[in-house]
C-alpha cells in the first residue's frame, strides 16, 4: 500500500477537470511530477531499487527508472508511475535510473486528454482514497507589481473536509492511500 501527499492547485478544479475533492472518498487520477532540481543518474554501483521518500509537503526524494520517454513527456517508475510534462532533460533515456528531489501533484489532465492516447503510453491512472485534505493559509502579499504570493513567513496548513476551489485560493494537500492501478483512463482503450 502506498500513501502519498500530493499537491492540487485550485485552477485544476476550476478548469473543469475534476470536481471538488472530499475526505473519505475514492477518486482516480494520474500523478504528475516536476523536478525541483534536475534529476541525476544513479551511480553505477548504487542500489537500484525504486523509492519515494517524503521530505516536506509534496516534495519527495526519489529513485526511479525511466519507463517511457517521448519528445514532450516522460514517465518515471519510483515504485509508483508518474509523468513529467515537457521535453525530457538530456540525461533522460529509456531504462535509465535517476534520483533526485521532485514535487508530486494531481494530473491537471494532460495525461487524460492527450498523453494516454499516444502509442506506447503506459497506464498511469491510480485509484486513491482521500484520507485528509489541507489548504494553505496565510495572507497574500504583492511580491512585484500586480503579482501576489502567500507570505512565506505566515503560511501554514489547515485541515478542511473538502476543497472549495471556486471560493478558496488553495493550494491543497491531498493525503492519499493508493487503492488500485495503474490503468488507463475510464472509457479509453489501450493506445
Amino acid at each position: 500500500m502506498i500513501n502519498l501527499i500530493v499537491g492540487l492547485d485550485s485552477w485544476v478544479i476550476q478548469d473543469g477537470n475534476y470536481g471538488d475533492f472530499a475526505q473519505a472518498t475514492s477518486v482516480s487520477f494520474a500523478l504528475e511530477f516536476y523536478p525541483i532540481v534536475p534529476l541525476s543518474k544513479c551511480g553505477r554501483f548504487d542500489r537500484k531499487a525504486p523509492s519515494v521518500e517524503r521530505i516536506v509537503e509534496t516534495s519527495y526524494q526519489v529513485v526511479g527508472q525511466v519507463v517511457h520517454a517521448q519528445e514532450d513527456w516522460w514517465v518515471l517508475d519510483a515504485g509508483i508511475l508518474m509523468y513529467c510534462d515537457g521535453k525530457p532533460p538530456d540525461n533522460v533515456r529509456l531504462d535509465e535510473w535517476l534520483e533526485g528531489l521532485i514535487s508530486i501533484g494531481v494530473d491537471p489532465f494532460f495525461y487524460f486528454e492527450s498523453q494516454a492516447h499516444q502509442p506506447g503510453a503506459p497506464a498511469l491512472v491510480y485509484d486513491w482514497k482521500i484520507d485528509k485534505i489541507e489548504m494553505e493559509t496565510g495572507p497574500f502579499i504583492e511580491t512585484k507589481p500586480k503579482h501576489f504570493e502567500r507570505d512565506p513567513e505566515k503560511c501554514g496548513w489547515q485541515e478542511v473536509a473538502k476543497t472549495d476551489a471556486w471560493r478558496e485560493q488553495g493550494p491543497y494537500l491531498l493525503h492519499c492511500t493508493r487503492l488500485g492501478g495503474p490503468r488507463w483512463p475510464k472509457g479509453r482503450d489501450r493506445p
